[in-house]
């Protein structure tokens, strides 16, 4: 189907959108003024919203609050990245992933609940969400990937479920107020720099099932006492508490657009 340029009352705003078999896809939204509270409509051109395009609302610094309704199943990469005084989000029960750079730069987020469906937090999904202070990743997520939380500078308290299998390089560094976190049984993979500059993080057990560890996981974590790794890593100790060149101040640019 072509583009098509629907109007709707909510929030003043235009909906860039196609339909497909399976519903409305929304790829842009154009505010016609300054958006503060936004909804995202259950149907449009009778179909209802099954997806939300790459970037539909990124850079949009007004907004403080998103409610998405239920029979949105896929939010696409960086859809609402760089909000920065976005503060609450209600997301769908169906979605299945936390797509890429989602949330990056979403710096007023204070907290979010995860749908229980989700299977997968990708790279850079909460990347320096710097006032998210606590997240539940709920049963069912086996893979949190690359820079997933990383600089995320509040962020005290993670749950892990047992169903998650891998974690992904850097993927909570930098978080200097997390002081405790439980690697679930089943990982069976932690990349590189995974845990580096959480610099309140006292203890870490590294389950017997983990197969891979990568270089400098525990880098610049000043406060870890007691780190407890299976017998056959023994050697790698050294290795992964190690200082690397980038410390947790250096920024990274990202391009999310």
């Amino acid at each position: 189907m072509s583009d098509n340029l629907a109007r709707n009352g909510n929030a003043a705003c235009i909906f860039d959108y196609v339909c497909d078999n399976d519903g409305a896809i929304i790829r842009k939204v154009i505010p016609h003024a300054t958006l503060i509270s936004f909804r995202v409509p259950d149907t449009l051109g009778g179909l209802p919203v099954k997806t939300l395009g790459d970037d539909l609302l990124s850079g949009v610094e007004s907004l403080t609050s998103i409610i998405i309704p239920d029979t949105v199943t896929t939010i696409e990469g960086g859809a609402f990245s760089k909000c920065v005084n976005l503060k609450s989000v209600k997301l769908p029960k169906g979605l299945k992933k936390i797509d890429d750079f989602t949330f990056a730069d979403c710096t007023s987020l204070t907290d979010i609940t995860l749908p229980s469906g989700i299977v997968a937090i990708s790279e850079y999904a909460f990347y320096k969400c710097s006032s998210l202070k606590a997240i539940i990743i709920p049963e069912g997520v086996t893979v949190i990937e690359d820079s997933a939380f990383s600089k995320c500078r509040s962020l005290q308290s993670v749950l892990i479920p047992p169903t998650v299998v891998s974690i992904g390089p850097s993927a909570f560094a930098s978080c200097p107020l997390l002081s405790s976190i439980a690697i679930p049984d089943n990982v069976i993979a932690i990349g590189d720099k995974a845990f580096s500059n959480c610099k309140s993080l006292t203890a870490m057990t590294i389950p017997e099932g983990v197969t891979f560890i990568g270089n400098y996981v525990f880098s610049g974590c000043a406060a870890l006492e007691k780190l407890e790794v299976p017998e056959r890593f023994q050697h790698l100790v050294d290795d992964l508490t190690i200082d690397f060149e980038m410390d947790e101040d250096t920024e990274m640019e990202l391009d999310v657009d």
